[in-house]
């Protein structure tokens, strides 16, 4: 790698969720796989807990097996908690949209792919990288947060 270059893991998390939607865009379904993954180690990685708010990250093991058992689209869907809301088409000339909406945050993002799998994950990575770009000066910030808490203890978010 030349001296110059950034490795992927030193970017910044709302940059890499940015280039996982790009990815998930230019994607093909052989693809999916790879890109779930990419967006569960992402997920993990969330630089406040709070920014995650809405998802769900499924044990490994869980998004292996998925993936092995040929249901990239339920891998993707375990991605979403019970918080957060999305919506799923397919136009008839195969193209798959999908949109989400994050807790506490008032617009839903839109991506498109080649697979249901991977628009998803691209809307998905979408609606982080912009939540991550308000969330430190927003009152989103304390709303995440007591979703988050909810979340944890067991509650049912208002």
């Amino acid at each position: 790698m030349p001296d110059n270059a950034i490795s992927m893991a030193d970017r910044p998390w709302r940059q890499r969720l940015a280039e996982l939607a790009l990815a998930c865009a230019g994607s093909f379904a052989a693809d999916e796989a790879a890109r779930i993954g990419e967006a569960c180690k992402l997920l993990a990685r969330a630089p406040d807990r709070a920014l995650a708010a809405g998802l769900a990250l499924p044990a490994p093991a869980r998004v292996e097996a998925l993936l092995a058992a040929g249901a990239p689209e339920s891998a993707a869907l375990a991605l979403i908690g019970g918080s957060a809301g999305y919506m799923l088409s397919r136009g008839g000339d195969g193209q798959h949209l999908a949109s989400v909406v994050l807790p506490g945050r008032g617009e839903e993002v839109t991506a498109g792919g080649d697979t249901l799998a991977l628009a998803l994950i691209g809307a998905l990575a979408l609606a982080l990288a912009e939540a991550e770009a308000q969330f430190d000066d927003s009152p989103g910030r304390e709303i995440a947060r007591q979703i988050d808490a909810r979340a944890h203890d067991g509650a049912r978010p208002n």
